[in-house]
């Protein structure tokens, strides 16, 4: 463990925590009702906050994230071919262990994913920036980059970024404990974005990867969610 990286890494992921509390500022600016925010104004303030929290994690890597850009553009296509690789890899494991869940633990519920897709239907094009740009950078920049300064040892970084990754998204929305079993799929797409970063040693890779992915995830739910209407 890199214990001089320590400090900072803790401070991105409490920078992490706690930036939902900017929303308080539009919310006191324009007088909002916070028991009355629609759709649309919750996505706003998400965008809002994140943008903020994306700035200020800009400025803290900027040196890093400047030597990264210089590195990609030269071998672009050998990262991007690494990172499809691995992505499916994840995404296969995301996929098996999703349909074993809702197969034979019924009890258990995504209530992260329920979250993501309502707020995926109220706008969407507001949800491609929020769930599709902002979020993934941001959950790179946070459990990506912050955990490699920290854990050099490759096997401990992938594992500890993609483990406590899947966790959160499941803890923060837990119904019941049945829920835990979750983590194995948000673990798995974890765990592959971590490995490709260790693998091409440049945050852009998974960055691009993890941009891709809720993209494509935000498009085919608005379209799943059109055809349902039709």
């Amino acid at each position: 463990m890199n214990i001089k990286k320590l400090p900072k890494s803790i401070g991105v992921l409490l920078l992490f925590f706690f930036s939902s509390l900017l929303q308080l500022i539009p919310i006191k600016l324009f007088h909002l009702d916070i028991n009355q925010i629609t759709g649309n104004q919750q996505l706003l303030l998400t965008i809002f906050s994140d943008s903020i929290l994306l700035l200020i994690l800009g400025i803290i890597y900027f040196k890093s994230l400047k030597e990264d850009f210089k590195k990609i553009k030269g071998n672009f296509y050998s990262m991007m071919d690494t990172g499809i690789k691995y992505w499916l890899i994840g995404l296969i494991v995301m996929m098996i262990s999703n349909i074993i869940i809702g197969l034979f633990i019924t009890q258990a519920q995504a209530g992260n994913e329920e979250g993501v897709q309502e707020m995926i239907h109220s706008s969407g094009i507001l949800s491609i920036i929020a769930v599709g740009i902002l979020a993934p950078v941001i959950e790179e920049l946070t459990f990506r980059k912050a955990f490699k300064e920290v854990f050099p040892n490759p096997i401990l970084f992938v594992l500890l970024s993609g483990l406590i990754f899947g966790g959160l998204h499941v803890v923060l929305s837990l119904n019941s404990y049945w829920d835990l079993f979750y983590i194995i799929p948000y673990s798995s797409l974890g765990i592959a974005f971590g490995y490709i970063y260790q693998k091409t040693d440049n945050i852009y890779a998974s960055i691009l990867m993890h941009m891709f992915h809720n993209t494509a995830l935000t498009i085919l739910s608005l379209m799943g969610g059109a055809m349902i209407l039709l």
